[in-house]
């Protein structure tokens, strides 16, 4: 399988400095863009790419957005062959916990970092497999033959509820929001097919592009920097980070 991978971290139109982050395997970005292929053909070749979405005062969501994505980066690589989705969720709920309660820990420290928090949302490529993990509001999109679909569900109380007429941006679970927390772990639903394409996003774009209006976009020639600069044009108001994976199978 080669991965084709685009993206980019940038602080949007609004905000004075810039609380997302992306990881791409090892290497984190921020206000910066990124192009590069990648190749997981073989079983022992795992690669992982996430967005952390970082909230706080006194700039600390961006510190609790680089704590998620270098921690959780730094365990990646420690995963051993052959483990089943059953001893991967386990794995990756401990882990959920530990990078937790070290960013409560680092707060309870710091007055300026009280507060502090990130989502997640991250696809892992491991075994000849593609899991996703989600904690928050930060989506996986699949498109597939000019068809979008939302493979991740938001942690947000209008999704929780049902209730439409709560606001989108209030999130009920986060790294660092309250004591617990709960992660979304599980394969990208069905076979993966050639050409599909993999959209990673904050809501940055989510918020300031529907998904009528992003299955258009990917529809386009250059979709990438038209996902960006369309976003910024209806307004850019949060930082925005755009993963973009094409497979080829």
């Amino acid at each position: 399988m080669e991965l084709n991978i685009s993206a980019v971290c940038d602080k949007g139109c609004v905000r004075d400095h810039n609380e997302d982050m992306v990881l791409i395997g090892n290497d984190v970005i921020r206000d910066v863009g990124s192009q590069t292929i990648v190749n997981v053909e073989k079983e022992n070749d795992n690669f992982f790419v996430a967005i952390a979405d970082g909230m706080g005062g006194h700039n600390a969501g961006e510190v609790a957005s680089e704590i998620v994505l270098k921690k959780i980066a730094e365990k990646i690589i420690t995963l051993e062959l052959g483990l089943t989705e059953k001893e991967l969720s386990d794995i990756i709920s401990e882990w959920t916990r530990e990078i937790h309660q070290y960013i409560l820990n680092e707060g309870n420290k710091d007055i300026e970092k009280k507060g502090m928090g990130s989502t997640l949302i991250g696809v892992l490529f491991y075994n000849g497999m593609a899991y996703y993990i989600n904690v928050g509001d930060s989506r996986l999109y699949r498109f597939r033959r000019g068809n979008l679909m939302q493979i991740s569900r938001d942690h947000s109380l209008r999704e929780m509820t049902g209730d439409k007429n709560v606001a989108s941006n209030i999130i009920v679970n986060s790294f660092g929001g309250g004591e617990k927390i709960f992660v979304d772990f599980a394969t990208i639903g069905g076979k993966l097919l050639n050409e599909d394409i993999l959209l990673l996003c904050s809501d940055g774009l989510s918020d300031m592009l529907t998904d009528d209006e992003i299955e258009n976009i990917l529809n386009e020639k250059n979709p990438f920097n038209n996902l960006l600069t369309k976003s910024k044009n209806n307004g850019g108001v949060d930082n925005i980070s755009i993963i973009l994976i094409y497979l080829k199978l």
